[in-house]
């Protein structure tokens, strides 16, 4: 009884294993099975496709670094255009005021008065060159004082004024330099220009101021 009770706990043990090892082996069919089943479902592998953009964009990339390196260029171009369009406008601007404050040239209403002018000054001057001399005769002088000193004349004014010219706001004096009969030669002096190195100082309502060098100021009468 003893031997046929081991025997059949022995057949019962290896019955019990078998079905242990059967059921692992069920599991691990069914596993390998979803494993296939998931493997086949699973989606393709994207690195191709990811190479494949890459490449695309690499050479997108390579097309346009050209047109980035000229569009730069033009940039600087461009800049250095504008800088050179705002310097020529400021100059053009700063030329602009300097003619605004010129004063505007003689009209012909100046001209026909400063013909007139330069007409009756020819006149005068004719007459005074048709004055005989006074013939150089003995003039007996007075002796000097001793420790007197004697002062030197005055010299003769070399030109004619002929009057006064008004341009806008400035004002000048008309002079003819001596020996000239031409409206050409006909000078316009304001205050602080010279002529024959008389040197103007004051423009007054019938008289301007000259300096003479050596002889100090000398007031002379405008016609």
């Amino acid at each position: 009884m003893k031997v046929q009770h081991f025997q059949a706990l022995v057949i019962g043990a290896l019955c019990l294993g078998a079905a242990v090892l059967a059921a692992e082996t069920y599991n691990h069919h069914q596993q390998l099975a979803e494993l296939q089943a998931a493997a086949r479902n699973a989606p393709a592998d994207p690195v191709p496709a990811l190479r494949r953009d890459v490449d695309a964009l690499s050479n997108t990339l390579a097309t346009l670094q050209p047109q980035v390196v000229a569009l730069g260029e033009a940039q600087g171009q461009s800049a250095s255009a504008q800088t050179g369009l705002s310097q020529q406008l400021a100059e053009l601007t700063a030329s602009l005021k300097v003619l605004q404050a010129t004063p505007r040239g003689p009209s012909s209403a100046d001209l026909t008065a400063l013909e007139q002018r330069l007409a009756t000054a020819e006149v005068a001057f004719e007459k005074l060159s048709s004055t005989p001399a006074v013939p150089a005769a003995t003039i007996t002088r007075p002796a000097t004082a001793i420790g007197q000193k004697t002062k030197a004349k005055a010299p003769t004014p070399p030109f004619t004024l002929l009057g006064i010219e008004t341009r806008g706001a400035v004002r000048f004096v008309t002079a003819l330099p001596a020996g000239a009969r031409s409206l050409s030669a006909v000078h316009l002096l304001q205050p602080g220009d010279s002529l024959n190195n008389w040197q103007l100082r004051t423009i007054r309502e019938d008289q301007a101021v000259f300096h003479v060098p050596d002889h100090g100021d000398r007031t002379l009468p405008l016609p």
